[in-house]
């Protein structure tokens, strides 16, 4: 017997798929592409070269493979739609704001803070001084 507790399969694959789609969500999947991209591009010049050569011409933006150049791509259309949908939702935001300015406020004299009033003007009232003390002071 294992001292390890089993866990159920259901909620481990709901977590990796709660994960994925954070990962997704946050565009990580770009920057998996472009770590491909450079690992491929750095062993490619390493076998042409030096390390430092190959380093240098990897990351020095001049030398891109075209993986490199559709990753460039797909996040700037990812961002383009972005800014897109954040300019929907405003307008989305703003037709509801202009709907909600149509509604009337209730009449004022539905609440009343008679009892409230009167509890915070007793308290901004000076106390009574005391009447002088007769004996040793």
């Amino acid at each position: 017997m294992s001292s390890r507790t089993e866990v159920p399969l259901l909620p481990r694959i709901a977590r990796l798929v709660v994960v994925g789609a954070i990962c997704l969500t946050l565009g990580m999947h770009w920057a998996l592409l472009q770590g491909v991209a450079w690992t491929g591009m750095l062993i490619s010049f390493a076998k042409e070269g030096s390390v430092m050569e190959a380093v240098q011409k990897t990351f020095d933006g001049q030398h891109g493979c075209a993986l490199c150049k559709r990753v460039k791509e797909g996040q700037n259309s990812s961002k383009r739609g972005n800014q897109q949908q954040a300019g929907q939702s405003l307008q989305k935001i703003n037709a509801v704001l202009v709907e909600m300015t149509a509604l009337t406020a209730p009449a004022g004299n539905i609440f009343s803070f008679v009892p409230l009033h009167e509890r915070l003007v007793q308290r901004t009232e000076l106390p009574e001084t005391p009447p002088p003390r007769h004996g040793l002071v």
